[in-house]
């Protein structure tokens, strides 16, 4: 019998992926801002079926920045504040619907840039690298 894993879901203070897409939707260039504790790879399809589900059609999508970086959910809470005023509410509702912005991406990386190299980005643990001598010698030869 298959024992079932129970995930543990991250801790708002966990290291994680705090991302900016570019979205074409509802005849619109919209960014959306979120972060993810997953690879960016997995989260864009989820985004691209949620939106097939609701408009029929899967937009333009394309993800132009992704850092893991500490405290991702605080700094995403600043870049929502920071574009509060250009916020934009789809008109169907699907998960993520309500990380949208209605402004330039380049004012949206900028900002981004500036908060992620700020506050230093968790930086990937380096491979342990095992010296030493990886091969055998034949003394026959």
């Amino acid at each position: 019998m298959a024992r079932r894993v129970k995930k543990v879901k991250p801790a708002k203070t966990d290291p994680g992926i705090l991302y900016v897409i570019l979205v074409e939707l509802e005849g619109k260039q919209l960014v959306k801002i979120g972060v993810t504790h997953r690879r960016i790879e997995d989260r864009v399809p989820e985004i691209l079926v949620a939106v097939f589900k609701k408009y029929r059609y899967f937009p333009y999508c394309n993800p132009r920045r992704f850092t893991k970086t500490a405290s991702p959910y605080k700094k995403e809470k600043i870049l929502h504040k920071q574009f509060a005023e250009h916020s934009y509410t789809t008109s169907k509702k699907f998960g993520g619907s309500t990380e949208f912005f209605d402004i330039n991406l380049d004012d949206v990386t900028a900002a981004y840039d500036s908060l992620v190299d700020k506050v230093k980005a968790v930086k990937p643990k380096k491979p342990v690298v095992k010296k030493g001598v990886f091969f055998s010698v034949d003394k026959s030869i």
